[in-house]
C-alpha cells in the first residue's frame, strides 16, 4: 500500500497548472501544506530506519490526508480533490513495516517529490505573462508570492541524507513504482571551470544537480563535468552527446539572437529579465518566447531554462582613470559578448580579438603588468575573490553591457520529452530555486563586499556621460546592423524592444531615486 502514495503525487503533478493559478494567499497555503507533508514523511522514514514504529508521525500524515480536499478543492474541483483524498487515505490506511528498506525508500522518494511539487507551485506561477499586444496583461509577482518563494527556498534539505540510501532491497530488486518515478541518469557539462571555484555562480550547477537528486529521492541523477567552452557545450546538447549543459549563451557569437535571453547592453534589470524569460506571445503556448527561438527559428534541438544570474554587474577594473573617451582608443580589455563589440566600436581591442581564450588568472596577470587597460568580471564579491582589486584600483560602474545576466541549463529536447511530467516539473522548480538563491547571494554578498573596497584602496568611478552616451549609440547601431543582416535577430530584437518599452513604463513608476 505504501507504494501507492507515488500514484497520489503523480496525480497531483497532473493538476499543478491549476494549483499555480491560485491566489497568492491560497498558493502560499498550498505550498506550506505540501512542505508539511514532506517533513512528516522524512521523519517517518527516519523512525523506520531507526527501527521505531512511526505512530505519531503516521497519525499526523492521516490528518494531512483529511485536509487535502479543503486545501486544494477550490483549485482542482471538489470532486477531483475528494477522489485524491480518498486515494491518499487508502494509501496510508496501514502503517509501513519497520526496517523494510523498500518502504523507507518509497517514503523518501515521496518526501522528495512533495518537496518538488511545493517548489514547482511556489516558484513558477502561471498567471498570464506580459504580452506586447496588451499593456494590461502582465506577469504578477507580489510581495506575498516572493515571500512564499523565499520561505520555500529557506527550508533545509531535509531529505538530503537519503542520497546514501541503497536503491534496491536485499533481493536486488528496484524500489516500487518504477514506472511512476523511474531511475534516470543524465550528464551535464558546464563552462564554469575550477579556476573560478571561489565565485558564487560556480556553485550553481552543482546545487542544481543536488536539488534534482534530493527532490526525486535519488531516482533522477545528473552527473556534472566541468569541461568545455560555451559553444562546444551547446553543440553537444544539440546533438545529444550530453543531455544538458549549464551555459551562458552570450559567450557564443554564432547565436547572437539568443543573447537576448542572457545579456544585452543597456538591457533589462534582473526583475525585468526573469519576466522576459517567462514571456509568451500567446499565454497558451507550450514554450516561452525565448525557448521557441532555439528550435523553431534556429533548428536547435535544445530547450533552455534560466538557472542562475549574477544580477546587475560592475563596469570593471581599470589601470588608469578615464578622462575622456579617447583614453579607450588602442587599449585592450577583457570583456565578452556584445559589450565587447561595443567597446571595439569605441576604439578598444578586446581579449576575444587576440585569438586565444584567456583564463581569469591570465587576465589578472596581464592587468597587473599593464598589458590590459581593464578587466571586467561580475561584481565586488566575485572580483575580490579573484584578486582583481590587487591588479587595478579604479573600479568603474555601471556594467551597462550586463544589466541582468542569466545563465541557462540547456537541455536536449528529445531527452526532455522522455522525462516523466513530474520530473519535468521538478526540473523547472529546481531551476527557479537556483536562480533565486544565486541572485539573493550575489545581491547580499556584493553589498557587503562594496564596503570593503575602500579599505583596499579602491576608488569607485562612474563612467562619464560622454562614454555612456557613445556606448548607447553604438549599441543601437550594432543591433540595427545585425537586424538588417539576420531576419531571426530582427524578429527577436523587435519583440524584445516592444517588451522592454512596455515593462519599463511600469518599472519607472516604481523607481525611487
Amino acid at each position: 500500500m505504501v507504494g501507492e502514495i507515488l500514484e497520489v503525487i503523480t496525480q497531483l503533478f497532473d493538476v499543478t497548472e491549476r494549483l499555480k493559478q491560485a491566489t497568492d494567499e491560497r498558493r502560499e497555503r498550498i505550498v506550506t501544506y505540501f512542505h508539511n507533508i514532506e517533513e512528516c514523511l522524512v521523519q517517518i522514514a527516519k523512525d523506520l530506519q531507526d527501527n521505531q514504529e512511526p505512530l505519531v508521525n503516521w497519525e499526523e500524515l492521516r490528518v494531512y490526508a483529511s485536509e487535502l480536499t479543503q486545501t486544494i478543492g477550490e483549485e482542482i474541483g471538489q470532486q477531483r480533490a475528494k477522489q485524491l483524498t480518498t486515494l491518499l487515505q487508502k494509501t496510508i490506511s496501514n502503517t509501513p513495516v519497520v526496517g523494510n528498506q523498500q518502504d523507507i525508500q518509497t517514503i523518501l522518494t515521496a518526501a522528495g517529490t512533495f518537496r518538488g511539487l511545493a517548489f514547482s507551485i511556489a516558484t513558477n506561477p502561471s498567471s498570464p505573462p506580459v504580452s506586447s499586444s496588451s499593456s494590461h496583461n502582465s506577469h504578477h509577482f507580489s510581495r506575498r508570492t516572493f515571500a512564499s518563494i523565499s520561505g520555500a527556498t529557506a527550508i533545509g534539505l531535509t531529505a538530503g541524507w537519503l542520497t546514501g540510501m541503497n536503491r534496491s532491497n536485499s533481493s536486488g530488486n528496484t524500489t516500487s513504482s518504477p514506472d511512476l518515478f523511474p531511475y534516470v541518469s543524465w550528464k551535464m557539462n558546464t563552462f564554469l571551470s575550477d579556476n573560478v571555484s571561489n565565485t558564487i555562480l560556480y556553485e550553481a550547477p552543482e546545487k542544481f544537480c543536488n536539488l534534482i537528486r534530493q527532490m526525486t529521492g535519488g531516482r533522477f541523477e545528473i552527473k556534472l563535468e566541468r569541461t568545455g567552452e560555451t559553444g562546444e557545450i551547446l553543440r553537444k546538447v544539440d546533438q545529444g552527446e550530453i543531455q544538458c549543459g549549464y551555459n551562458a549563451i552570450y559567450y557564443t557569437p554564432r547565436y547572437r539572437s539568443l543573447m537576448f535571453g542572457s545579456a544585452i547592453p543597456f538591457g533589462l534589470n534582473p526583475q525585468e529579465q526573469i519576466i522576459w524569460l517567462s514571456y509568451k506571445k500567446n499565454p497558451n503556448d507550450e514554450l516561452t518566447y525565448i525557448q521557441s527561438i532555439y528550435k523553431e527559428k534556429l533548428g536547435l534541438n535544445v530547450i533552455p531554462f534560466a538557472a542562475g544570474t549574477t544580477g546587475g554587474q560592475m563596469g570593471g577594473w581599470f589601470k588608469e582613470k578615464l578622462n575622456s573617451i579617447n583614453d579607450l582608443k588602442g587599449k585592450v580589455m577583457r570583456i565578452p559578448g556584445l559589450g565587447a563589440e561595443v567597446f571595439q566600436k569605441l576604439g578598444m581591442t578586446t581579449h576575444d580579438q587576440l585569438g586565444t581564450p584567456i583564463s581569469v588568472d591570465e587576465s589578472v596577470r596581464r592587468l597587473k603588468e599593464g598589458k590590459f587597460l581593464a578587466v571586467e568580471w561580475t561584481g565586488p564579491y566575485d572580483d575580490m575573490q579573484l584578486g582583481l582589486h590587487k591588479a587595478a584600483k579604479f573600479y568603474y560602474y555601471p556594467g551597462w553591457w550586463e544589466t541582468g545576466t542569466v545563465a541557462d541549463i540547456q537541455v536536449n529536447l528529445e531527452a526532455w520529452k522522455k522525462l516523466p511530467s513530474q520530473y519535468q516539473e521538478i526540473f523547472r522548480a529546481a531551476c527557479h530555486q537556483v536562480y533565486i538563491n544565486t541572485l539573493a547571494e550575489y545581491e547580499h554578498k556584493n553589498s557587503q563586499a562594496l564596503k570593503e573596497l575602500s579599505n583596499n584602496g579602491v576608488e569607485l568611478v562612474e563612467f562619464s556621460q560622454q562614454i555612456l552616451q557613445a556606448a548607447q549609440k553604438e549599441t543601437k547601431l550594432l543591433l540595427d546592423i545585425y537586424s538588417q543582416q539576420d531576419p531571426i535577430f530582427k524578429e527577436v530584437y523587435d519583440e524584445w524592444n516592444k517588451f522592454k518599452e512596455q515593462i519599463q513604463s511600469w518599472s519607472k513608476l516604481n523607481k525611487i531615486d
